[in-house]
């Protein structure tokens, strides 16, 4: 049977149903024959009883004396003729009950041929519905079926998903038909989907909605926080900065962050022993065990600059990833501040050449004359190669003294006062009233006292020489030239004054 079935196939189906025909006809050819043969046979039969019934008719002879060579020819004959027929009752009975087992078998086998003949090109339909369509086409490949695919969105069925098949489970398809079958396209990416406040959502929740709503664009992410709690929301970021949350689409990328809570590490790492070693021994091996290294500074007489002094967890202890440590790096020799109270100005410009010391001298109403007022850096205080060595220590000059500014050039006087005593701390000032004098104009004649102390804050009068005979205003340099000290008219010459 199987030779038989891999022999058939629907191309050869016609040869073989022209075949069976053409030796359906040749058995109807040799029935007929068959049936010819019976019929002369009969007919041979009845000729021969006939015969016999005329030999049995005639007057008896003696057979032994008597005997003509005729009646010895017949009964030869007669004999001849029993030898060679032998007459079958039941022949015709038989015949017909081998012609209906011969057509039974026919009808039989034409049925059997066609069921093959159904089941080589027919195939049965699966049921693809929520299937991936990947699977309905290695079906199709597989059983010689055609698909046509149709797509449409859906929120029931995720994307490349069957929603709907053109033939039923169950139903039969011919092979090289075609089978439609519309597949998911997924969510309508262009449909507006605006975000819930996700502040207001656990991690959880925010899963629950995007899973509903198919937001396949925007990722949950968790990262590690150490000041958020475990599944509480951190932020809300969107690709396209200029998206509204509420006008959010489905194709918009964008993600939520959430807390893992504070990241525990294992305390794993072995540490060294860094005390001698240079910091940047420190500062490679912090780099590659990610530690929260902080570095301290101090000074000492033993270790070099730049060196590891002290550390805070103690070699071959364990330490975990990001947990905190603490090293001490040797800043060299420190230099420390002395106290200025106890050396006089010149001592404490000269003695100390590892400072950068500043002496001023400032009027000072209660502190004596030579006496510290202050200094910038405090005594004992230890100035490290990295720290600014620039010390300024101020002495008193005691209360201000007026000089006697007689003689000087008004012009001069702001700079003499501030030299003096604005420069030094004292508030010292002066208001100018203009006379009548000999002297040359604008020079210093009078003052309302001097070569006096005065008070921190003091305003002391200065009188100016007005001379009315000399230039009142100096000379014009006008852009159009000219003189610049024109002769007087005859009549504006004032008379002589006469000496006192």
């Amino acid at each position: 049977m199987s030779d038989f079935l891999s022999k058939f196939n629907k191309d050869n189906y016609d040869d073989m149903v022209d075949e069976k025909g053409q030796k359906d006809q040749k058995d109807v050819q040799e029935n007929n024959v068959e049936k010819q043969q019976e019929e002369q046979l009969e007919l041979n039969q009845a000729e021969y009883e006939e015969t016999e019934e005329q030999v049995d008719l005639s007057p008896k002879q003696d057979t032994s004396t008597n005997t003509s060579p005729l009646v010895s020819s017949r009964s030869t004959r007669r004999q001849d003729s029993e030898e060679e027929v032998e007459i079958d009752l039941d022949y015709r009975k038989k015949k017909k009950q081998k012609m209906i087992i011969l057509i039974a078998g026919s009808v039989v086998a034409a049925i059997f041929l066609f069921f093959i003949y159904h089941m080589l090109v027919h195939v049965k339909l699966e049921n693809f519905v929520d299937r991936p369509v990947s699977e309905v086409r290695a079906w199709a490949t597989e059983n010689d079926v055609e698909v046509e695919l149709e797509q449409e969105y859906s929120m029931e069925h995720d994307a490349n998903e069957v929603i709907l098949q053109s033939v039923s489970e169950g139903d039969k398809i011919r092979k090289g038909k075609t089978l439609t079958i519309t597949s998911s396209l997924g969510a309508d990416p262009d449909e507006t989907l605006p975000l819930p406040e996700f502040s207001e959502m656990n991690q959880e929740e925010a899963r629950v909605w995007i899973d509903e709503n198919k937001a396949e664009n925007l990722q949950m992410v968790t990262e590690f926080s150490d000041d958020i709690e475990e599944g509480s929301f951190i932020k809300l970021t969107i690709k396209n900065s200029d998206i509204d949350p509420s006008e959010y689409t489905r194709k918009d990328s964008a993600a939520v962050y959430y807390s893992k809570g504070k990241e525990v590490f294992e305390k794993n790492i072995t540490i060294p022993d860094f005390v001698g070693q240079p910091k940047e021994e420190v500062e490679k091996w912090v780099e590659t065990n990610e530690i929260e290294m902080t570095y301290e500074e101090a000074d000492s007489d033993s270790v070099e600059a730049g060196n590891i002094i002290s550390q805070s967890e103690a070699a071959e202890g364990k330490i975990a990833k990001r947990d905190k440590m603490t090293v001490v790096v040797s800043a060299g020799k420190a230099i420390v501040v002395p106290n200025f109270t106890e050396l006089t100005p010149d001592e404490a410009a000269m003695n100390y050449p590892d400072l950068n010391v500043t002496v001023k001298q400032r009027f000072h109403g209660e502190v004596a004359y030579g006496t510290m007022i202050s200094q910038s850096v405090d005594a004992g205080t230890k100035l490290l190669e990295s720290d600014d060595k620039n010390v300024t220590v101020t002495y008193s000059q005691g209360r201000p003294y007026l000089q006697d500014f007689r003689g000087q050039s008004e012009g001069d006087l702001p700079r003499l006062f501030y030299e003096q005593y604005k420069s030094k701390g004292a508030d010292i000032n002066y208001i100018v009233k203009y006379v009548d004098s000999d002297e040359i104009k604008g020079t210093v004649v009078g003052m309302g006292n001097f070569n006096e102390f005065v008070a921190m804050k003091y305003t002391v009068e200065i009188r100016i020489s007005n001379n009315k005979y000399a230039p009142p205003n100096p000379p014009d340099f006008s852009e159009e030239g000219g003189d610049i000290y024109p002769e007087p008219d005859d009549e504006e010459i004032p008379e002589e004054v006469p000496e006192k």
